[in-house]
């Protein structure tokens, strides 16, 4: 069985989001140093770092030991061109599940960017993913989590967008499924003389209890949440929640 997260990810998708672009990531970075002030000389992970934008953008910061991790092998492909182009050779990049990082001990700070958590159908998936990263850190190691606010996606969700790209007609339906807990999205891209192309989309949102909740389950204490990467208070009129926890020091760390 393929998996919705396993088709979506390739050139079609960085078409769709043509605004998730470098200046973009260039103002995430900003707001995250000022956010968390992550060591520039610590090992920094990008969990689901797709195209590598937001990689390029900590390089350019002044960051020395990068890693990207993710699932698509095109997404990586073009995040190696991308990284190597900009003079960011040393970058790493591996081709790896969230729920197995294949690192232990290893970051002073992990980023969850745009959305790259909730994608599994069950619970249990995505708290995986959450072991897995605090497994993944240093004692003390900083996690940052970038994800939808449940209730502002709710009320403010579109539930249907059309648009051209690059010659092709793209239909884009949204819902919440019937349990209110996941938004869906089907797209529909038709490029001129061609089949038209499907994708599917289904992210779990949680509120910040719950999200709370499964990052201290995961090992993650001083959880803290916020509205945005500038720092302003999460509510129910956050576009986004910014979660933020730590792995705990160790004893013989104090």
């Amino acid at each position: 069985m393929t998996h919705w997260y396993e088709e979506a990810f390739g050139r079609d998708y960085l078409a769709l989001y043509p605004h998730r672009d470098l200046a973009e990531a260039r103002a995430d970075v900003a707001a995250i140093v000022g956010l968390i002030a992550p060591p520039k000389d610590g090992p920094l992970l990008d969990l689901c770092c797709g195209a590598g934008r937001h990689l390029e953008a900590l390089h350019e910061e002044g960051f020395t030991d990068l890693t990207g991790i993710d699932l698509s092998e095109q997404l990586l492909d073009i995040a190696r061109r991308r990284l190597d182009a900009s003079g960011a050779t040393e970058v790493r990049l591996l081709r790896s599940d969230m729920r197995r990082i294949p690192y232990r001990g290893r970051f002073e700070t992990i980023l969850s960017l745009f959305t790259s958590f909730g994608y599994f159908s069950e619970t249990t998936a995505d708290a995986a993913v959450l072991r897995a990263a605090c497994d993944a850190l240093r004692p003390g190691g900083t996690l940052l989590m970038d994800t939808l606010n449940r209730p502002w996606t709710i009320e403010h969700l579109s539930p249907r967008s059309e648009q051209s790209i690059d010659g092709a007609d793209v239909l884009i339906t949204r819902g919440i499924s019937p349990d209110g807990l996941r938004v869906e999205k089907e797209i529909r891209v038709e490029p001129s003389g061609e089949a038209a192309k499907l994708y599917r989309e289904s992210v779990r949102m949680y509120t910040a209890d719950e999200l709370r909740a499964l990052l201290e389950a995961a090992g993650f204490e001083d959880v803290r949440f916020h509205g945005a990467l500038d720092g302003r208070p999460c509510d129910a009129d956050s576009p986004r929640m910014i979660a933020v926890g730590h792995r705990p020091h160790s004893t013989e760390d104090g």
